[in-house]
């Protein structure tokens, strides 16, 4: 039997997927879409290509689109951050590997926000550097 934050992580990562997906779908649509209409009018701008109402409903999927990924990738990267820190790699080493400030990796480890509703660890930053699972 696979622990919590195993499935977690795998509920997480597929989630990404899912939404990594989900763009490149809408991005290839728009592509195609744009393609044949070049090769239909070539002498067309880019603002004349699609007609307006489908272009609109493609900006909104696409928008939709990264917004979702955006959430699953930061919801990725607070677990892995934990995890790495739960290992011992201090907050200079998560700031190269994840090519943000020291700062931002201590938002990371602090943060507990998660949109599918289930807790995180609490971080304590003090001087052990070691996460303590959250209190029921």
């Amino acid at each position: 039997m696979n622990r919590p934050e195993t499935d977690e992580a795998l509920t997480c990562l597929s989630n990404l997927a899912n939404s990594s997906g989900e763009l490149h779908r809408r991005l290839s649509q728009l592509s195609q879409w744009m393609s044949a209409a070049t090769q239909q009018a070539p002498e067309l701008s880019y603002a004349r290509m699609l007609p307006l109402d489908k272009r609109l409903v493609m900006m909104e999927q696409i928008s939709m689109a990264i917004r979702t990924l955006a959430r699953d990738g930061n919801r990725f990267r607070r677990m892995e951050a934990r995890a790495l820190y739960a290992e011992g790699l201090t907050m200079a080493q998560l700031a190269t590997v994840f090519g943000v400030s020291r700062q931002r990796v201590s938002t990371l480890l602090r943060d507990t926000r998660d949109e599918a509703g289930v807790d995180g660890l609490e971080v304590d930053l003090s001087a052990d550097h070691r996460p303590t699972p959250a209190s029921p």
